[in-house]
């Protein structure tokens, strides 16, 4: 890695800015009945120790129910009870129903995991990717890119956690040698690697994410997550110094003005910053908004 530090900051960057590629789709593609994704939700509990730094994939559905999607190789009731920890201190910080999604790697007879705790009964709909030939899918994709035809990128994404006789490593290589000969822009096609990274990350060591990564080539998609990611560091920084200097020169700000500041993109925030002096009042400042 010495190119570039490959490791879950940046990862949680590069999902963030990639998981565009199948929102609108997935639901059909797992084969259940819920509401499309609205969006990506950003969630961090400070208090919870876990012995994996690994993304929390979190979405808000059309609905403003929340979407928590694990994959597994195995499911334990430990395993669940860690979900529903974790399920809880979603609902207690949202307020809004979570449907949790198990895409289980190795199989799972039921198409629910559930337990029972006295008051508390939780439930998870489980996918079973074992029941899905990826050595198959794999062909047909070939077959598709050969002929020119159109090729579903979620059926790629999704590749390496079906079923194979392959390790997990060669299944995710091959799959990023098929998504590279798409027709898509390169900006496309980066996103695409990114998520079947992201997606297989959890059966992969760090050392082969990494050799994977060089291999390909693919670290300048790293390195544009990175640079989003310091971009939205400045424009916190640039809100809370914009509202702090603006309340103490006009000695007060509106909470419509503060909401307007947090509003702005980062160009916006650097030119109020810049000519604070010229403000007197919030008259002044709504020529910025």
């Amino acid at each position: 890695m010495s190119e570039f530090d490959i490791d879950y900051q940046n990862y949680d960057k590069v999902f963030k800015s990639s998981f565009s590629i199948f929102k609108n789709e997935i639901m059909d593609f797992l084969g259940v009945d819920l509401p499309e994704i609205d969006s990506f939700l950003e969630t961090e509990f400070s208090e919870i120790e876990t012995s994996e730094e690994r993304l929390d994939l979190n979405f808000r559905l059309k609905d403003g129910s929340i979407l928590h999607l694990e994959e597994e190789a195995d499911i334990s009731t430990k395993d669940l009870i860690r979900f529903a920890s974790y399920d809880l201190r979603l609902y207690n910080r949202y307020l809004n129903k979570v449907r949790t999604i198990i895409l289980c790697v190795n199989g799972f007879e039921e198409s629910q995991a559930s337990f029972e705790a006295g008051s508390i009964n939780y439930n998870s709909l489980v996918i079973d990717m074992s029941k899905r030939d990826g050595d198959a899918k794999l062909e047909e994709i070939k077959n598709k890119i050969d002929k020119n035809e159109e090729v579903n990128v979620l059926e790629l994404i999704f590749l390496p956690l079906m079923s194979s006789k392959k390790e997990m490593v060669e299944r995710v290589k091959n799959t990023i040698d098929l998504e590279q000969q798409l027709n898509l822009s390169e900006s496309k096609s980066s996103k695409v690697v990114a998520m079947t990274l992201v997606m297989s990350d959890k059966f992969l060591t760090e050392k082969e994410i990494s050799q994977i990564w060089e291999e390909y080539k693919m670290v300048k998609i790293f390195k544009y997550a990175e640079e989003k990611g310091r971009e939205k560091g400045e424009k916190e920084r640039l809100k809370k110094t914009a509202i702090k200097l603006l309340t103490k020169k006009l000695q007060g700000l509106s909470k419509e003005s503060k909401k307007k500041i947090k509003e702005q993109d980062l160009e916006e925030l650097e030119l109020i910053v810049d000519n604070i002096f010229e403000i007197e009042n919030e008259e002044d400042l709504n020529k910025y908004f």
